[in-house]
């Protein structure tokens, strides 16, 4: 890798997306392989390594989203999308992943409409109120007089 190479910051940066539910499921594994080594020609040695050695529980969005931050608006989007090419790898939908891709945009000083599409747009409350009404079983119907 060159002084100017990201590949390793990009890496993790995907990595940090397939970690976002807890842990990497195989497909978003080969989505990032896929990603660096078939589409930008990376060593498979240098991916296999940063995959590797990448520690989910020490890993911090702001100490690699410096490396992207001052590129051009429509670069930092195809980043966000890169990274949910990741999260949509397991084609499970996770509200952790959800939230990272939140983050991501949010760091990346990308606008609301950069998620269209990409963020599932749910209230926080509306689900949880949501849940609490099926959690719970109706009352039953009070007799009517006769």
């Amino acid at each position: 890798m060159t002084g100017s190479d990201r590949i390793y910051p990009l890496c993790e940066l995907l990595l940090g997306a397939a970690y976002a539910d807890g842990e990497l499921q195989a497909q978003e594994a080969t989505e990032i392989r896929a990603l660096l080594i078939e589409l930008a020609g990376e060593s498979r040695v240098e991916v296999e390594a940063c995959i590797a050695s990448f520690e989910p529980a020490a890993f911090e969005l702001g100490s690699v989203i410096g490396y992207f931050r001052d590129d051009p608006e429509e670069q930092r989007e195809k980043l966000l999308l890169l990274a949910s090419k990741v999260v949509d790898a397991d084609d499970v939908v996770d509200f952790g992943e959800n939230e990272y891709l939140r983050a991501l945009a949010t760091a990346l000083a990308l606008p609301a409409s950069a998620l269209a599409g990409l963020a599932i747009d749910i209230e926080a409350e509306e689900i949880q109120d949501t849940f609490e009404a099926v959690r719970r079983p109706s009352p039953p119907p009070i007799p009517r007089a006769r």
